[in-house]
């Protein structure tokens, strides 16, 4: 499967281990709600749910409902994710009110689009720029009555979309970001012999590294390459000008940043690069491609600690079709579709009811320590989180960028 973008990761969860109790033990929830985690009954559920959105779509205008996603995940059979709308598209709304696909590069490039005025109905963020769409006035609660799998998502899980009381976010997908690399090729000896995002300073591998264009990972990377195994969420004004400092270090290494995917595992397999950061399915693309055939290629796990993140979707203040789109949203957040994520994209599903018995590769449990409980535990993996002076951090990483 051909993918442009996919921010996503990845997680096949196993049956004695649930991603709630991941992201517990890595105090991965963006949220400052002090609900518990466990099923919908809890008080934090409750108090949200009185205020939550009520939509009505069978009173809706006709007129096509347009997504803002990661390539990757319009219904395009062959390089699409199909699977993740069918149901939607079966459905007595399908016709009358179709679907319409356009892209996003990343999480800060989108907020700021759709705040000059581009409107989708739903867009995709990762949780942790959840707060931004909603100071900005441009998403709603969702309709919990019309997504009739949510329960199926463990609470420590969606909280993170929780903002003033209510919902915002449809939790999709989860997953790590790191390095894939040729092992044959890079070793870590003049960094220590540890992997270790400082791979990105060795100017021995200069011209044949690549990184993703977002400016925050830029800063909170180089943040780590400062200070090791510590939070990267948390970087206070002089940390962000340090980071910065080394970033525009390890920047002249780089053949590019990139903003596709597919480009960059295209550049890795014809032999352009020797290291970049890629999510895992981009990781088992390059394993797996044939000219791989016999090359030692490894997804690194620095000293450091990997990035993880959760995304999913949310619904756009302006739509005119909120209950249509809901739907529409709810047709991605099925056990069938979350078992499908990990067969087709190596990510995980937020929804875990009865996913783990459809997922038909299981070698991807093993592939990616989706049975080690350790492997979602800081400082080993960091959750994203919002970034208190998160604009200080975009700034930063632009200026990088830029120069």
């Amino acid at each position: 499967m051909d993918l442009n973008i996919n921010r996503k990761g990845f997680l096949a969860l196993t049956g004695g281990t649930s991603l709630a109790a991941f992201l517990a033990a890595c105090g991965g929830s963006s949220s400052s709600d002090s609900s518990s985690a466990g099923g919908g009954d809890d008080a934090g559920s409750t108090a949200a749910a009185g205020a939550q959105g009520v939509f009505d779509p069978a009173t809706e205008p006709g007129g096509t409902i347009e997504i803002f996603t990661w390539a990757g995940y319009d219904d395009t059979e062959g390089d699409g994710a199909p699977w993740m709308w069918a149901d939607y598209e079966a459905s007595e709304y399908g016709t009358e009110s179709p679907l319409k696909f356009t892209f996003l590069e990343d999480d800060s490039q989108a907020l700021s689009k759709v705040a000059s005025g581009y409107s989708p109905d739903v867009m995709h963020p990762c949780v942790a720029w959840v707060p931004q769409w909603k100071a900005a006035g441009l998403i709603q609660p969702l309709d919990l009555n019309l997504l009739p799998d949510w329960d199926g998502i463990p609470e420590d899980v969606k909280k993170g979309g929780m903002v003033d009381g209510a919902y915002y976010h449809m939790p999709f997908d989860v997953g790590f970001s790191s390095v894939a690399y040729d092992a044959d090729v890079v070793n870590f000896d003049s960094i220590g012999g540890e992997e270790s995002w400082k791979i990105y300073l060795d100017d021995a591998y200069k011209g044949k590294m690549s990184f993703f264009s977002d400016p925050s990972a830029i800063i909170c990377i180089s943040h780590m390459m400062n200070e090791g195994a510590v939070n990267p969420n948390v970087l206070d004004d002089a940390q962000i000008a340090a980071a910065k400092e080394t970033a525009l270090k390890w920047k002249p290494n780089l053949r590019n940043y990139w903003t596709s995917q597919t480009d960059t595992v295209n550049d890795f397999v014809n032999g352009n690069l020797l290291a970049t950061y890629v999510w895992p399915d981009g990781y088992w693309k390059i394993k797996n491609h044939p000219k791989m055939k016999g090359r030692n290629i490894q997804y690194m796990w620095p000293s450091e600690g990997r990035l993880a993140w959760v995304c999913g979707m949310v619904l756009n203040a302006a739509t005119k079709q909120p209950g249509r789109a809901s739907l529409a949203m709810a047709s991605a957040n099925t056990p069938a579709a979350g078992a499908a994520l990990t067969d087709y994209f190596q990510y995980a599903s937020a929804q875990q009811k009865d996913v783990q018995e459809l997922i038909q590769d299981k070698e991807l449990v093993k592939a990616f320590s989706i049975d080690d409980p350790t492997a979602w535990e800081a400082p080993r993996t960091w959750f994203e989180a919002p970034l208190p002076n998160y604009k200080a951090v975009i700034d930063a990483g632009e200026e990088v960028k830029a120069s």
